[in-house]
């Protein structure tokens, strides 16, 4: 008689009680002390990677995204939860992260294949004009009207509100390329829906970088009228723009002469080639973000780069989690709930707008804004710049930012995964 030893049940209990186990050695490992060196890091890095791919296949078992695994593990294990990861140590996972983010933008890029979008680069201008013009103006509108819920802003002059506003209209328009192409990758989707978002998603974070050098400046005029306006920066950012598109398609040139003559360890080659492109724009003092557009055009350059990509994901989205705090989000959840929820109405409705102004498909139109909620990285960096030029009340806008982030980069994923089921293109 056979019997079936594996069923959902036992799979799921032993998946938790793994996940049990890993935490209990973390908080061993962490009471016990540090180690000499980088032991001590190493270590937490393993046993954070450990939980992490646990907890992605326990979501999966759900119906989530594994990256929701990824994201509430790290959450758990960091500093402002059960503080299993220290700050510092999470501080000094940067450079790793920034190699696996690099590596995911090379994929990114990979994906948007010219020959399958060169039909769809209106309805991608056009979805992506109508989201940027629309959720920016709509949200820096709420922040003027509901000014009075801002605690920060009570006693502040008009110009600082005008100011404050247009930040936040700058914040909601930021979307997450990073986590787009995780769900892509995992549900191994393919179809309009998916080259859409990803597209629009890629097109906003190289706009988001513009925005920044404009509306930061902008706003600091607004604060200190005597300062004047920062053209310095916004020259800078522009050129920072084309120097990245310009140095990703030599490299992404070189990847292919490599792929074509050589081909040995393609995966080591691809992630020494991500720890290149991060350490070459911090050498030579680009924008923090660059790197992300470098890898990009690189990947757009090579297409079809591939890359054993579940491990990566599960490190960057668990780095990501740990530094959110979400500690934060009830002395502000009466106003970031109002910026949630409008944000969420303005990118359905520009969404859908864009959409029916290009004639895409009734799934685009109905499906296509699930994809667009989740934010991370440029975001985050953004509201670190806020709190440190603004220091009279830029803490409270940092800290309402961090807390959209956290719920956003929650709910963005299992949105995205539910549209790319619904419109059938999930493999």
């Amino acid at each position: 008689m056979a019997f079936k030893l594996r069923t959902p049940i036992t799979r799921t209990v032993g998946r938790l009680l793994t996940l049990v186990v890993v935490s209990l050695l973390t908080a061993l490992f962490s009471y016990l002390g540090p180690m000499p060196g980088m032991a001590n890091d190493t270590m937490l890095l393993g046993f954070l990677l450990l939980a992490a791919f646990v907890a992605g296949e326990l979501a999966r078992e759900v119906s989530l995204p594994r990256i929701t695994g990824y994201l509430v593990i790290g959450i758990l294990f960091g500093p402002h939860v059960l503080g299993l990861l220290p700050q510092q140590t999470v501080s000094g996972f940067r450079l790793i992260n920034d190699t696996a983010l690099s590596v995911i933008a090379l994929q990114a890029g990979g994906e948007l294949r010219l020959h399958s979008l060169r039909h769809r680069l209106g309805s991608i201008a056009t979805i992506g004009a109508a989201q940027i013009a629309l959720v920016a103006t709509g949200i820096t509108a709420t922040v003027l009207l509901a000014h009075g819920a801002f605690p920060f802003l009570a006693g502040q002059p008009g110009r600082v509100v005008v100011a404050v506003a247009m930040i936040f209209g700058l914040v909601a328009v930021a979307k997450s390329p990073a986590t787009t192409i995780a769900v892509i990758t995992e549900l191994k989707a393919r179809g309009p829906l998916a080259d859409t978002v990803l597209a629009v998603s890629v097109l906003k974070d190289v706009a988001i970088l513009l925005m920044i050098a404009a509306v930061l400046p902008a706003a600091a005029v607004l604060v200190d009228p005597a300062g004047g306006f920062d053209f310095v920066q916004l020259r800078d950012i522009s050129l920072t723009i084309v120097l990245a598109l310009v140095m990703g398609v030599a490299v992404g040139w070189l990847i292919v002469l490599y792929l074509r003559k050589v081909n040995v360890q393609p995966i080591l080659f691809v992630l020494a080639v991500a720890f290149i492109i991060v350490e070459l724009t911090h050498a030579l003092h680009l924008e923090s973000e660059a790197y992300i557009l470098l890898s990009m055009s690189a990947g757009f350059v090579v297409e079809a780069l591939e890359a054993n990509s579940l491990p990566l994901y599960a490190l960057f989205f668990a780095v990501a989690g740990a530094d959110l705090r979400l500690g934060v989000i009830p002395s502000v959840w009466q106003v970031g709930l109002i910026l949630i929820l409008g944000r969420l109405i303005l990118i359905y409705l520009s969404t859908y707008l864009g959409a029916v102004a290009s004639s895409e498909s009734h799934t685009i139109r109905k499906y296509s804004w699930m994809g667009f909620i989740a934010q991370a990285g440029v975001t985050l960096g953004l509201a670190n710049i806020v709190q440190d030029r603004f220091p009279v009340w830029g803490e409270g806008v940092a800290t309402i930012i961090i807390a959209m982030i956290a719920v956003n980069q929650l709910i963005g994923p299992p949105l995205f995964r539910l549209s790319l089921v619904r419109a059938k293109e999930a493999g």
